[in-house]
């Protein structure tokens, strides 16, 4: 707006040393001009904003995100990469919070009414915008694939994953250079090709999902952080931890707060028998937690259960029984506690004591 201010007033000054007719043959030539320059500043600026959003998205200022949004859009209420950024910060608070079952089905009517209006939207669009606009249904098909999936609806999930596949192999098609739509396309060729191979047409992808990821680190902010997310957990579950752990480095020393990835450090350090490691990451891990409104209970338990498992492990048992103690005297809300890995971590912190008790 200040920039606009600052146009006007050097087209004025400009048109004051004017006669009236020269002022007469370019008054409409500069009020284009104008239009033109406002217009060009006002899209710099909303993207600019949204810019803003997203980097508060992956350092994980989940509120600031969603307010700066809310304002956004309450101007520009149709723009579809809002409303995109919209379900995306939903999506990205759930995975991180693991609260599919709290926020799953809030998710999903959300999810469903952005659809809507995109889908409309796509229909008056042409050329890139009509592109990106369905790389942005793309994704919100693959976020509903990702919340059933995670309830557990394996073939609702397969559904909505291949239509969001199909959607980013158009764009793959038209745009074969942008990188982040590699990504969904990728994740659900790995994941669905591993999990659900008794499914047609599901099976025998997983190399080829996991070179589409691999490329997708490569994209365009924030979807690169995306993929670097998706990567790390492959790359743990393949046991390749120290390349885990060079691609969660690199993204701490953008967002050393950054939770989601010094869980990453933490747990590819207890993995590989890196105890010294996995007790410090851990430890800044359950620090970072202690501060965060409201508290993610699942870091909470990862935290403490790498510490009394690389304790234990290290030969430093009082150490470990006084987290254990700490961890299983604490009022964790039910719904966390029926998390498939919750519920993992907190038996085998159990167990331990129990051994280390016994002794």
């Amino acid at each position: 707006m200040q920039n606009n201010i600052i146009v006007l007033i050097l087209i004025t000054i400009f048109m004051m040393g004017l006669n009236n007719r020269q002022n007469k043959l370019i008054k409409s030539f500069l009020l284009v001009l104008f239009v033109s320059v406002c217009s060009i500043a006002d899209l710099a600026g909303n993207n600019n904003q949204l810019d803003l959003i997203q980097n508060d998205l992956v350092a994980q200022q989940y509120k600031n995100a969603e307010d700066n949004l809310e304002l956004y859009l309450s101007i520009n209420p149709t723009d579809a990469e809002a409303l995109y950024l919209k379900l995306a910060i939903c999506q990205t608070k759930i995975l991180d919070y693991e609260s599919y079952q709290i926020d799953g089905k809030k998710f999903l009517a959300t999810a469903d009414s952005i659809k809507k209006v995109l889908e409309k939207k796509a229909t008056s669009l042409q050329g890139k915008d009509s592109l990106m606009c369905l790389f942005y249904l793309a994704n919100i098909y693959g976020g509903i694939s990702l919340m059933y999936a995670k309830a557990g609806s394996w073939i609702e999930g397969a559904k909505n994953g291949r239509a969001s596949v199909a959607l980013l192999k158009q764009v793959q098609k038209a745009l074969p250079d942008y990188l982040a739509a590699y990504l969904g396309i990728g994740v659900f060729n790995y994941y669905f090709s591993t999990s659900l191979r008794w499914l047609p047409f599901t099976g025998g992808k997983c190399q080829e999902g996991l070179s589409y990821i691999e490329k997708a680190i490569k994209s365009e902010f924030p979807f690169n952080y995306a993929a670097k997310n998706s990567l790390c957990w492959i790359l743990i579950d393949r046991q390749e931890y120290a390349k885990a752990d060079s691609i969660a480095v690199s993204v701490l020393n953008d967002y050393p707060d950054n939770t989601l990835f010094l869980r990453i450090r933490s747990i590819s350090d207890l993995r590989k028998g890196a105890f010294k490691g996995a007790i410090e990451h851990a430890s800044a891990l359950l620090a970072l937690t202690a501060k965060r409104n409201p508290i993610n209970w699942s870091d909470y338990i990862t935290a403490y259960y790498i510490l009394v498992e690389s304790y234990f492990q290290s030969g430093f048992k009082n150490e470990s029984l006084t987290f254990a103690d700490l961890i299983l005297n604490k009022n964790i809300p039910e719904v966390y506690l029926s998390v498939q890995h919750n519920k993992k971590n907190l038996k085998r912190i159990r167990d331990l004591k129990e051994k280390m008790c016994d002794e």
